[in-house]
C-alpha cells in the first residue's frame, strides 16, 4: 500500500464521480478518482440537464462552459405520433428549461475543470477493507494498486462493485421496456429553435433534441418481452419499420444514423436500499438509486448527491458521521424522484389504444401551467 493517503477516494469517473471530485477540490479537500475503463471514449448519447443540474454547475463555476458546448432548450413539447402538440412547457424566466448536450462533451468539461493527478484510468475496484478504528479504509484495484483513504465513495454506476461489497446481492430490476439512443449529424428543420420534443404512441415514444450546431440526440423506448434483443446490423431497419407511420423527422433521424451508432439498452432500477452509507463507505448516483430515464434525472440526481456530499464532508470532516448526514439529506429526495419517474414511465408506455386515447385527451385538456407546476419540485430543486 502507498504510504500516503487521500481524504476521499471515488470509485467511478462518470458524471457523478467527477462532479464530486470537482466539488471537493473547490472546497479544499484531497480527492482521487478511479475509473475502471482503460480509456475515455465518446458515448453515442445525449443528456438533458434540467434546472436542478444547471444549479449545481453554477455553484461549481462551470455552467457557462457547459452551455457553450450544448444547446439551451427554451421549450419542451409532448407530441402525439402525428406530430400534434399535446403539452408544451416554456421557460418562465431568462434561464432555459434544460441544456441539451452530448454526454462526452459534458464529461470533457468536468474532466478539464479538474487539476491534473486526480483521475486515474484502468483502476477497477476489487476489494474494500475498513481498517481498525473505522476511520480509514483500504481500497484495492484489480490491477493490484492499493490506496488508503478516509472515505470511499462508490460512484461506479448501476452495476456498482462498491454497492455489491456494501449491500451484498443488489441486482437491478429490469423494466418491461427498452431504450434506444443515438447521436446523429443532423439538425432537422424546426428543431434548431431551442425545443425538445417527445412524441408518444402506443407502448413507445421518440424524443429529439439538438445538442450542437450540427448534431442532434434522439432516443426511443418500446415495450418488449423479457430478454428481447436485436443484433447490430438489423436495428435501423427494425426501427424504420416500427416508426414508419410517425411524423417527420422521426424516420429521417433514424435513416441518418449509422447502424453501428444505434445503441440498445435495457432499462432497470434498484429497489430502495436499506442504507447508502456504512462506516467510511457510501454510494452516489446510479450506484445508490439507479432509476428509469423518464424524467431525465439520472445525471441530475447524481450531481445533486455530489454537491451535497462534498458540503457534508467539508463541514463535518471526512468521517462516517458526514456520510450519515449526506444519506439523511439525500435519501428521501432521491427515492421520491425515482418513484415519480417510474409513474411517468407507466403512463408513457401504456399499450392499449383506448387507454392511450384517454391519456392523450387528458394531456390536451390539462393547462400547460398545471403540468409545469407539477414538475417544478423535480426540476427546480436546489441543493
Amino acid at each position: 500500500m502507498q504510504s500516503d493517503q487521500t481524504q476521499i477516494l471515488v470509485a467511478g469517473g462518470g458524471i457523478g464521480g467527477l462532479t464530486l471530485a470537482l466539488a471537493a477540490v473547490r472546497l479544499g479537500l484531497r480527492v482521487e478518482v478511479w475509473e475502471r475503463a482503460p480509456e475515455l471514449r465518446e458515448v453515442g448519447a445525449g443528456l438533458l440537464l434540467t434546472a436542478n443540474a444547471m444549479w449545481v454547475l453554477d455553484r461549481l463555476g462551470i455552467e457557462a462552459d457547459v452551455v457553450e458546448v450544448g444547446r439551451p432548450m427554451q421549450r419542451w413539447q409532448i407530441l402525439d405520433r402525428r406530430g400534434l402538440a399535446m403539452q408544451s412547457f416554456r421557460s418562465s424566466n431568462a434561464r432555459p428549461i434544460s441544456v441539451s448536450v452530448a454526454r462526452s462533451s459534458f464529461h470533457d468539461v468536468l474532466r478539464q475543470a479538474l487539476p491534473e493527478g486526480i483521475l486515474f484510468l484502468a483502476r477497477e475496484v476489487a476489494a474494500i477493507e475498513v481498517l481498525p478504528g473505522n476511520n480509514r479504509v483500504c481500497i484495492r484495484a484489480t490491477n493490484g494498486t492499493e490506496r488508503a483513504a478516509e472515505v470511499v465513495i462508490g460512484a461506479d454506476g448501476g452495476k456498482s462493485r462498491v454497492r455489491e461489497i456494501l449491500l451484498g446481492n443488489s441486482t437491478a430490476r429490469t423494466c418491461p421496456y427498452i431504450g434506444w439512443r443515438a447521436l446523429v449529424d443532423l439538425v432537422p428543420n424546426g428543431w434548431n429553435d431551442g425545443r425538445l420534443t417527445e412524441s408518444w404512441g402506443e407502448g413507445c415514444r421518440f424524443g429529439i433534441a439538438q445538442v450542437s450546431a450540427t448534431r442532434s440526440y434522439w432516443y426511443a423506448t418500446e415495450n418488449v418481452k423479457p430478454g428481447w434483443s436485436i443484433p447490430v446490423g438489423k436495428r435501423r431497419d427494425y426501427l424504420l419499420a416500427k416508426f414508419r407511420h410517425w411524423h417527420q423527422p422521426v424516420c429521417a433521424m433514424i435513416e441518418a444514423t449509422p447502424e453501428e451508432h444505434i445503441l440498445l439498452n435495457s432499462i432497470a432500477e434498484h429497489d430502495r436500499p436499506p442504507h447508502w452509507a456504512d462506516g467510511p463507505v457510501a454510494l452516489l448516483g446510479d450506484a445508490a438509486h439507479l432509476m428509469t430515464p423518464n424524467l431525465g434525472q439520472g445525471a441530475a440526481l447524481a450531481m445533486e448527491d455530489a454537491l451535497t456530499l462534498a458540503q457534508c464532508l467539508s463541514a463535518s470532516g471526512c468521517t462516517p458521521a458526514a456520510l450519515q448526514l449526506y444519506e439523511r439529506r439525500r435519501k428521501n429526495r432521491a427515492a421520491w424522484v425515482v418513484w415519480q419517474s417510474r409513474q411517468v414511465g407507466r403512463m408513457i408506455q401504456i399499450q392499449r389504444p383506448w387507454l392511450c386515447a384517454a391519456r392523450d385527451l387528458a394531456l390536451r385538456c390539462a393547462p400547460d401551467a398545471m403540468s409545469r407546476l407539477a414538475t417544478a419540485p423535480v426540476f427546480d430543486f436546489r441543493v
